[in-house]
């Protein structure tokens, strides 16, 4: 066992270039809590955004106060607020270039220029004056928000804090209140806003940490060995492990007499962490996992803890030497004698033996039979060791653990087993283990959402390696393998979809709001709205005359216009992912194989996007001319104009950043490039007979066509008309923006895009938003209403 000693250690006092300077870089960290940061930032901007908006009472009184200020105060605070902050900004890029970090440049480069820029986006976006109406108000000023000095140099400053001193922090954070105090007297903001743009900045500055990375802040392995003195410990080689934990750092060494030495250092980032975890696995799964620790010093009695529960089983686990409080810091640590021997990722395959294998699964039953899971199984969690395998730690141990738990830690083992020896000797020593009803029941569990975190990221392919060992274990079990279990408590998919609803209902209920109604409805020619819903309805026989020509197999006509109705449904319930699969079940309804079904629709839906494409571009030669971004009525063309192009650019840069990382990439490409395959080959057969190709391409352009004439009927309600190239313009623009964004039914979207091309054809706001509304009242509000009776209809007569 390790000798401890009883010391005293006294901290040795920096010198004043030590604490105005950098600190020591002991390498990356990418801290769990600016995360935390980032969405509590994203939050607090939120909520100043509403007061700067509001321009309240409170607000005013706020501002009046500071204006009382003594001139002195105000003298001081006025030119911090003018060449302070551009001293302050250049005093932090010198440190930065004396520095020689390019970590440490490229943040401070990143937040002046992208900082910036976001700024200027959201003063665009948000247009305060107009919103508060100040025109009206007889305010001769009101600040945009967020302002751009205050929120740039908070960018700033919260970027390079972690590469400085706390007295460089103090002075910058100071500095800091006395621009925003100049700020709120000068009238670049109210006190909301100024709040407001400080948490932008806080944000702005989290995410370029978790991009780049920022000082770890934990002590290098000299101070760690200094601090483990006070309490009586001597280690000797104290060296950062190469394996590490989320918000803890290790190192490894040994005691004066040889006996490996293993030190976990708990900082705050540690709580944050666990914090993180347990709210995600809250979120999306039903077991949230471990009983959350909100002191570091729980967090490390709850994992000394398990390791005594499981030593007293008799589970080969790390000894516990100490668990205290240490360093002046007060960091959490955690004293361990380690187990020699080498992890299974960098064990030789002579070494992995049978006999390894099962003692592997004999210490996960041991532990098991403890009452204790281990919830985080991967290559690095198990030692070869010169008496059989064991536990290198249990840092995300559960002792109060439930069933799904117990089930997940074997299906992890077996994946990870599976992935080191193959399938066939990982699935034998599992057998031989658990036996074949033991075997049979992680059937349900052999899912990549069954899996800790780290697994699913250390794994190739373990998506396909879990289906692979389900068909192996049903066929060795003669078990047939049954539906997967449910283990997520939300699909991340619904929560997105669910995201961008409320976002598009924002953004129609923004456009709409705007529209004075009743003199509209006054003045609206009614004759015209039977026609618009009569016109409604002939797109939707297009479409069924394109899915038709889809397939080489004749359908009969009636439940396909059916089918087209019922996607009015499920393409506001559930978007395109939805109408996809409605349309497959239809197919297979029909007779036709799976494959034959998934690509028939995978190709209406290439030859819809290809006739829209070629539509645009016929009508963009002959009539584009008509169009102009400076027409409109009261001018909010040009702002929802400069919104869309700004929505344009986010949607470019998200795809450039996609096509950038090569794993987003070849993921992408992976399931496109079989899609595009299995579509080229359908239509190949589909053009063998130039009826259906023709079909197919007539029903699309009929009701590209019809749409168009949807949006003249509804114009002509308001007094106003455009030719038919035009709309064809329009209509296909904002369909393209509808099928790009991720909102069921293109909500908000589709109707901005409208609103744009009218007022950009010349049509006045009113009109233009009025008639969106009526066109979009019979093409989308009402037919889920129809739509969800016709997929009634076709559940009745087995159709899907």
């Amino acid at each position: 066992m390790t000798q401890r000693r009883h010391t005293h250690h006294l901290p040795t006092k920096a010198g004043w270039l030590t604490l105005f300077g950098v600190v020591p870089d002991h390498g990356l960290h990418r801290r769990s809590s600016d995360v935390l940061r980032v969405v509590s930032g994203v939050l607090l901007f939120a909520l100043g955004t509403i007061g700067a908006l509001s321009y309240s009472h409170f607000e005013r009184s706020i501002h009046s106060a500071v204006e009382s200020l003594p001139d002195p105060v105000l003298r001081v605070a006025s030119i911090a607020n003018g060449g302070g902050v551009v001293v302050a900004i250049i005093v932090v890029y010198v440190i930065a270039l004396s520095s020689r970090r390019m970590r440490f440049i490229a943040g401070i480069t990143i937040a002046l220029g992208g900082g910036a820029l976001i700024v200027l986006g959201l003063q665009h976006l948000i247009d305060a004056p107009s919103v508060v109406g100040a025109a009206a108000k007889g305010l001769s000023h009101y600040p945009q928000f967020p302002p751009l000095r205050i929120t740039v140099l908070a960018a700033v400053f919260f970027v390079a804090g972690p590469e400085l001193t706390r007295p460089s922090r103090r002075l910058m954070m100071t500095l800091l209140l006395i621009v925003a105090v100049s700020a709120t007297a000068r009238t670049d903001g109210y006190p909301a806003g100024i709040f407001g743009a400080i948490a932008l900045g806080w944000a702005i500055a989290a995410s370029i940490h978790l991009a780049l990375g920022s000082p770890d802040g934990a002590p290098d392995p000299t101070e760690v060995t200094s601090d483990l003195a006070t309490i009586g410990i001597t280690a000797q080689e104290l060296a950062v492990s190469s394996v590490q934990a989320w918000g803890e750092k290790a190192y490894d060494g040994t005691t004066s007499d040889g006996t490996p030495l293993r030190v976990v250092v708990i900082g705050r980032d540690a709580t944050d962490a666990q914090l993180l975890t347990k709210l995600g696995r809250f979120l999306w799964y039903k077991d949230s996992g471990p009983v959350l620790n909100f002191s570091r010093q729980g967090q490390i009695e709850h994992r000394a803890f398990a390791l005594l529960l499981a030593q007293r089983a008799d589970v080969r686990v790390p000894s516990v030497v100490t668990a205290a409080t240490i360093g002046s810091r007060g960091d959490a640590t955690l004293v361990l004698d380690a187990t020699s021997g080498t992890t299974f990722d960098q064990a030789t395959p002579e070494t992995l033996t049978d006999d390894v294998l099962a003692d592997a699964w004999a210490e996960l039953n041991k532990l098991h039979n403890a009452g204790i899971t281990h919830g985080g199984i991967w290559a690095k969690t198990f030692l070869v060791t010169a008496e059989g395998a064991a536990f290198s730690d249990l840092a995300t141990a559960n002792t109060t653990p439930d069933q799904d738990a117990y089930l997940s830690d074997r299906v992890a083992l077996l994946a990870t087993l599976a992935d080191l020896v193959g399938d066939q000797r990982a699935i034998n020593a599992a057998m031989s283990s658990l036996g074949k009803d033991g075997l049979a029941a992680l059937l349900p569990y052999l899912q990549t959402t069954a899996l800790p975190r780290v697994n699913r990221r250390s794994a190739d392919g373990l998506k396909k390696l879990c289906a692979k060992l389900r068909e192996e274990i049903s066929t060795a079990t003669g078990v047939e393998a049954p539906k997967l279990e449910e283990l997520r408590r939300v699909a991340p998919s619904s929560i997105l979809i669910a995201a961008f609803t409320i976002l598009g209902m924002y953004l129609l209920i923004g456009q709409f709001a705007h529209v004075e109604w009743s003199t509209m409805f006054k003045d609206a020619h009614w004759i015209w709205v039977p026609v618009v819903f009569l016109l409604a309805w002939v797109p939707i026989g297009g479409l069924s005359m394109s899915l038709l020509g889809s397939v080489s197999k004749p359908l009969p006509l009636r439940p396909v216009v059916m089918l087209e109705i019922g996607t009015k449904f499920t393409g506001l319930a559930g978007g395109g992912v939805t109408t996809f699969a409605l349309q497959v079940r239809f197919f297979q309804k029909q007779g036709l194989k799976s494959a034959v079904a998934v690509t028939s629709s995978l190709l209406n839906s290439v030859a819809s996007g290809f006739t829209e494409v070629v539509f645009l571009l016929v009508a963009l030669i002959f009539g584009a001319s008509a169009f102009s971004l400076s027409k409109g009525g009261s001018g909010s063309s040009s702002g929802l104009s400069g919104k869309l192009m700004i929505l344009a650019i986010v949607i470019a840069v998200i795809a450039a950043i996609v096509f950038t990382i090569p794993g987003l990439r070849h993921r992408i490409t992976k399931f496109l490039v079989p899609q595009i395959k299995a579509a080229k080959d359908n239509l190949a057969a589909v053009m063998k007979e130039p009826r259906k190709g023709l079909q197919m391409l007539a029903g699309n352009a009929i009701s590209q066509i019809f749409y168009a004439l949807v949006l003249w009927a509804a114009l002509h309600t308001y007094g106003e008309s455009l030719g038919l190239m035009q709309l064809i313009i329009i209509n296909t623009f904002a369909s393209i923006l509808g099928g790009i964004a991720p909102v069921p039914g293109g909500i908000g979207v589709i109707e901005a895009g409208l609103i744009a091309g009218f007022t950009a054809a010349g049509i006045p706001d009113q009109q233009a938003i009025a008639a969106t509304f009526t066109a979009r009242m019979f093409t989308a509000y009402l037919p889920p209403i129809w739509g969800w009776l016709s997929i009634n209809w076709l559940r009745h007569r087995d159709y899907v």
